[in-house]
């Protein structure tokens, strides 16, 4: 259970600062693209302003402040006309020739965006497209391959540091992750001997009161009182031994799983409910296929079974149906599906998601008459469940309730 606990802390913490750092490095490059795209932008408008070149401008100041002389920058312009080309200048580029100049310039005139980036020949152009008269537009391209390798880089840069940064937190999460859960096991096990302990210390007394009671009663014989006694221990001697078995199966998390026969187990535990459930006026179905095989072991998958069909007795519905229900599912993975249920008319309002919390009981009385359990078998049944690396729910429809464990 413990190094359950502290896996899913290492996950918890480990999937917290993955989406810090994810998160981070988003933010950072989406602002250096941004800053990338207003820089180009810059320098084509100014390209196009000054009919393809710079003009009287010597340098372009950054968004960070500094200043990149325009000599420095690769470009090129065609005048086109139509489908015709006017004039173009490649002089400030070595790249391009004429002819690539004016079939890019073309391409890029025909479409709908009048700024943007092509891809040719392994170098990133961007381009703006202006009117410059009536029957004339300029074309300008700048060749922005370092910007973009320069926010690649950096985008690189910040995955392999965030990996590292990753590993060696989780390395440093997963040492310290023992520190951090101590306190859980120290109250645990604090709890769990408090639970042992207490039991056998009321073994004791209620012995004592259980044979003075039965010497009462051979020297006055059985009356109200003393028979209210003998019940009162023995409902108390049941509480502390369900307590005690829950304590001492939550101790032993890593038990070890053989392959049992589900469908005989299933039978041979719900076959002695028949009886009871006859004699109270109900009626008791069971569909179970046979030869279904689990891992799980085999004395507390009967225990399983045992209470699931005892706490459909305890609270279905005066001459109900009680149903015991086993079949294979699943095509590829094949797993056990075992259904208990009971007619329960007033089970509409009832929260199922609290059925499985310690002492929860209908209507939360732990003076019912009606059904003298003490809302433990549940929680019982679903850390059994655990154990087997399997799933116990609940569910109502039509007027019946029923706990579906799949193993």
């Amino acid at each position: 259970m413990f190094r359950r606990l502290r896996l899913q802390f290492i996950t918890i913490a480990s999937l917290a600062i993955l989406f810090i750092l994810v998160f981070m490095v988003g933010i950072i490059n989406t602002v250096r693209s941004f800053q990338t795209e207003q820089e180009i932008s810059k320098v084509l408008n100014t390209l196009s302003e000054n009919n393809g070149s710079f003009g009287k401008t010597t340098k372009i100041e950054t968004n960070q402040g500094h200043e990149i002389p325009s000599d420095s920058f690769r470009f090129f312009s065609v005048t086109l006309s139509g489908d015709k080309v006017v004039s173009q200048d490649t002089s400030h580029t070595a790249l391009i020739n004429d002819e690539e100049a004016a079939s890019y310039a073309l391409t890029v005139s025909r479409l709908t965006n009048n700024l943007g980036t092509i891809r040719e020949k392994n170098i990133n152009l961007s381009y703006q497209v202006s009117k410059v008269s009536k029957n004339k537009v300029l074309v300008v391209f700048l060749d922005t391959s370092s910007y973009y390798n320069s926010s690649q880089a950096l985008m690189s840069l910040c995955i392999l540091l965030s990996l590292f940064g990753f590993i060696f937190f989780v390395v440093i999460v997963s040492a310290l992750s023992g520190i951090v859960i101590r306190p859980f096991i120290r109250n645990y096990e604090k709890q769990r001997r408090f639970i042992t302990n207490a039991g056998h210390e009321l073994k004791t007394p209620l012995a004592i009161i259980s044979a003075n009671t039965e010497l009462q009663e051979l020297m006055t014989g059985e009356n109200e009182w003393t028979k209210s006694t003998n019940d009162q221990v023995a409902r108390l001697t049941t509480l502390i031994n369900s307590l005690v078995a829950l304590s001492r199966l939550e101790e032993h998390p890593d038990i070890v799983l053989q392959d049992v026969d589900f469908s005989y187990v299933t039978e041979d535990a719900a076959e002695d409910f028949k009886g009871p459930v006859v004699r109270d006026g109900k009626s008791f179905l069971m569909d179970i296929s046979p030869d279904i095989h689990v891992k799980a072991e085999e004395k507390s998958l009967f225990e399983l079974v045992t209470l699931l069909v005892d706490n459909a007795n305890k609270y279905c519905d005066p001459e109900g149906t009680v149903t015991v229900r086993l079949r294979q599912v699943g095509r590829t993975r094949k797993r056990a599906r075992l259904e208990v249920s009971n007619t329960y008319k007033d089970g509409k309002a009832v929260d199922y998601s609290k059925f499985f919390e310690r002492f929860y009981r209908i209507e939360e009385s732990h003076n019912n008459k009606e059904n003298k359990g003490f809302g433990i078998g549940l929680s019982m049944a679903q850390s059994m469940v655990k154990l087997f690396k399997g799933r116990l729910f609940a569910s109502y429809k039509d007027d019946t309730i029923t706990f579906t464990v799949i193993l």
